[in-house]
């Protein structure tokens, strides 16, 4: 099965566009901050508003150009775009069960396979030190609470890592 796409510049740009005014509005849900320093949805924001600068940047250019691009979408680019959604719905289905540092460590595995990693002496311990360093990021340093999950490691981690001097 092919499908073909035209005008696909102009189309990105207005899917883009309408991403940034959705983050920009679910953003305005989150705390101000306190005695004039910025708030959580600083950043956010920040982050939509130059994706929306560049998305409008991009559908001038294609309308000025004239130059109306065609893609081709095969089966084969189907599956390849959604097997890593479904494991990202999965990741965010499993979180709250599993806590934060199981679910990653699984999540990172998997993917890292998928992706070509087939050496899990190498992906494992990856897996395990990047979620261990987000961890502690988050919790340590920005003091986002994260899912303990029924094991607590999260925060025996945490605490192992604090007592060790790295935060």
């Amino acid at each position: 099965m092919e499908l073909r796409i035209s005008r696909t510049d102009e189309v990105a740009s207005g899917l883009l566009i309408a991403f940034a005014v959705s983050v920009y509005i679910v953003s305005s849900d989150f705390p101000s901050g306190v005695a004039g320093t910025p708030g959580p949805a600083l950043f956010p924001r920040f982050i939509a508003g130059g994706i929306a600068l560049l998305a409008v940047l991009q559908f001038v250019n294609a309308i000025v150009s004239q130059d109306s691009k065609r893609q081709s979408v095969t089966t084969d680019d189907l599956v390849q775009f959604g097997v890593p959604v479904a494991f990202l719905i999965g990741y965010a289905i499993v979180l709250p069960i599993t806590g934060f540092l199981l679910t990653t460590i699984a999540f990172l595995t998997i993917v890292m396979y998928y992706s070509g990693v087939r050496d899990l002496k190498v992906g494992v311990p990856l897996a395990v030190g990047i979620s261990i360093v987000l961890q502690n990021v988050f919790v340590g340093f920005l003091h986002v609470p994260l899912p303990e999950g029924p094991l607590g490691l999260g925060g025996l981690v945490s605490l192992f890592i604090g007592v060790g001097g790295l935060l």
